[in-house]
């Protein structure tokens, strides 16, 4: 009876988007509906879920919306970028007082076990799949119940610390197949020391698994493979200030995609693509029918404002240009009342002239059939040196190496050796990676703090590990869960 229940679940969520492609996709046409009772009887049907698993992960609660929103907006500041939009959420979260009901919050803690519950379930059904192809579905199902659990301790609890025993409240760590209430009813949040270890365990399975798959950007059909769990594996690392291992896993992804010479020629030609690029190291893929939405979701209805295009609730405010140096080419700012889509648009900024016309829009998100870079070889490039720098080593090339090579491509001067420090490494970061959703993570990683802009809390100068900066537990999941612990700014 409990696997029915549970065949039931994935088909409720298996409403297939097309955000892979059908191309290349193993020859498999994802079912719209299955009889409960035969779901997994044959190979295509474990694809089916996995594709299914890997749907979950692509919508805007998740990597096309709210993992930028959410770390941006909690950690940002209002020199840099202002929330002008009517969702009221993603207000607070500039003002750093969340609400427990709030919609995007409720939304991602779902989304994120919904895709770790298919993973979990094709897990279980390994057996059915064809022996030839279990190694590689085990793996691209490990690696997605571990980058699920990442997403939520990263945002739901408090920071891991190098040093301590980390046994803080984490997130549920879910490695079994559950459908209703009453199945998952008693689940507990584990440490945040749990937590990060299941998640080591996870990718570093994946990892192995997947090896005998291509490494190249766009292999396996843009799904995971070796290189893009050590991809996460490198971000898993930096959060436990693993710096070696950190420095070891983003060397083999900068190999495996090419070095420096699979960037982009230039900066902004790691966006609004629909094709893969050479810089790719895990994107979701968008095409004019199944993207993160047209109307109210998705990173680049709200970023854009161009003909037809956007809602403009992002403002880019004038303090964020006093970082950059004369000539970056990631400052570039177009002021012309002729563009209208954002091919239109040659640099990283422009002047909006569509919804809220007149405001300065960030070009990284300006198309909604446009593929979403998750993870780009440039920030494994800036990792690699974060953490050669930190530990002192050169694993795969000194750390000033790495530093010029992204400046090289911004049009910049290079640095010398003897003058690199990391106040100079974390602001190479946010001038490559802003508004894609690091700055939550990097704040919390180089002990930061922020001055909040507006609201109840304005002019508070808020620490990287203020219990203010942590989303809190949906109130749903607290209502129907009495083993579920809020989060303390939330009580």
């Amino acid at each position: 009876m409990k696997n029915i229940k549970i065949f039931k679940y994935i088909l409720s969520i298996l409403v297939i988007a097309a955000f892979y492609g059908c191309e290349d996709f193993l020859d498999v046409q994802p079912e719209q509906a299955v009889d409960a009772t035969t779901v997994f009887e044959v190979h295509s049907d474990v694809e089916n879920a996995l594709y299914g698993a890997y749907e979950r992960i692509a919508g805007p609660q998740l990597y096309a919306g709210t993992s930028i929103f959410h770390s941006d907006l909690v950690a940002g500041e209002a020199k840099d970028l202002w929330w002008s939009g009517t969702f009221v959420g993603y207000r607070q979260m500039t003002e750093k007082a969340m609400d427990p009901n709030e919609g995007t919050i409720t939304a991602k803690w779902a989304r994120a076990y919904q895709a770790i519950n298919v993973a979990n379930t094709v897990l279980q059904h390994l057996n059915v799949a064809n022996e030839d192809a279990r190694a590689r579905i085990e793996g691209e199902a490990k690696f997605i119940r571990g980058i699920m659990h990442l997403e939520l301790v990263r945002f739901y609890a408090l920071p891991y610390v190098a040093g301590e025993s980390n046994d803080h409240l984490g997130v549920p760590i879910m490695t079994q197949p559950t459908i209703e209430i009453e199945d998952a009813q008693d689940v507990s949040r584990a440490s945040v020391n749990d937590v990060y270890q299941a998640i080591l365990a996870d990718l570093q399975d994946a990892k192995t698994l997947l090896a005998e798959l291509p490494t190249h950007a766009g292999a396996n059909s843009g799904r995971a493979t070796s290189t893009v769990a050590a991809a996460f594996l490198a971000r898993v690392h930096m959060d436990m200030e693993n710096w070696e291992q950190a420095a070891e896993e983003t060397n083999f992804v900068v190999n495996n995609l090419g070095g420096y010479g699979a960037l982009n020629i230039i900066p902004r030609g790691a966006f609004n693509n629909i094709e893969y690029t050479t810089e790719d190291v895990f994107m979701i893929r968008q095409d004019a029918t199944s993207n993160a939405g047209q109307a109210n979701d998705g990173i680049a209805t709200f970023f854009a404002s161009l003909e037809g295009m956007g809602r403009g609730d992002v403002d880019i405010e004038p303090g964020h240009f006093d970082r950059y140096e004369p000539g970056d080419l990631r400052s570039t700012l177009t002021d012309d009342p002729q563009i209208r889509i954002i091919e239109d648009v040659p640099g990283m900024f422009y002047i909006g002239i569509g919804t809220k016309a007149g405001r300065v829009r960030s070009s990284k998100w300006g198309k909604h059939d446009a593929n979403i870079p998750v993870i780009r070889l440039a920030e494994m490039i800036l990792t690699r040196a974060e953490a050669n720098f930190r530990n002192g080593t050169a694993i795969g090339t000194d750390p000033i190496d790495d530093i010029n090579a992204i400046r090289n491509r911004a049009g910049v001067d290079p640095w010398d050796a003897a003058d690199l420090t990391l106040d100079l490494i974390r602001d190479e970061r946010f001038r490559e990676l802003c508004f894609e959703g690091h700055t939550l993570h990097d704040l919390r990683r180089f002990r930061g703090s922020i001055i909040v802009p507006r609201g109840p809390f304005a002019g508070e100068e808020m620490q990287w590990n203020d219990p203010r900066l942590v989303l809190p537990i949906p109130q749903r999941e607290i209502d129907t869960n009495p083993n579920l612990v809020q989060n303390e700014a939330y009580m």
